[in-house]
């Protein structure tokens, strides 16, 4: 039972390390990006698992392919067709590969995320999409199988050993 519970608690504690340690080791607060549609196919296509790696505007060049944030939050993954420097800020215009004009709004310096490294995973990204929705519904899942493994004896032997224990106290209260 123990162990069930340090090897679920070990996993956890990794992916959280995993995922701080890639925050550090790329430079940015967003090391992973999932391509969503298919303004940039055939580069990219939807569902496709990125790296992005934290970079300087100044660093940036037109070619490029970086991940901004749009006002509302939305991340994008678009590349740089134009880039100037208007009062004393770089500004970028970007364009989906696959869409016939650039966006039709600028992207100021402090809106980049990072530039784009590389693919990592072509298309597993759908599979995480899909399950977003429901990402409490699964933490609330997963706390309540540690618990249930903390909680629920895992072997006869356990089991054996909670009822002689049970028997034992009832003797004993029973004595007194």
């Amino acid at each position: 039972m123990r162990r069930d519970v340090v090897v679920v608690l070990t996993m956890m504690l990794v992916l959280l390390v995993f995922n701080e340690g890639l925050k550090l080791v790329t430079g940015t607060d967003v090391p992973l990006a999932i391509v969503e549609g298919y303004s940039m196919w055939p580069t990219y296509d939807n569902g496709d698992v990125l790296l992005i790696v934290g970079a300087k505007p100044s660093d940036l060049k037109v070619g490029d392919v970086i991940v901004y944030r749009k006002y509302d939050g939305t991340l994008v993954v678009h590349r740089i067709v134009d880039k100037s420097y208007i009062d004393t800020k770089w500004v970028f215009r970007t364009k989906g590969d696959n869409n016939p004009y650039p966006d039709p709004y600028p992207v100021w310096e402090d809106q980049v995320v990072g530039r784009v490294a590389g693919r990592l995973i072509p298309k597993v990204g759908i599979l995480f999409k899909a399950l977003m929705p429901y990402r409490y519904a699964i933490i609330c899942l997963l706390i309540i199988a540690v618990v249930i493994l903390v909680v629920w004896p895992s072997s006869k032997k356990e089991k054996t050993e909670i009822l002689e224990k049970r028997e034992e106290d009832k003797f004993k209260n029973g004595l007194k």
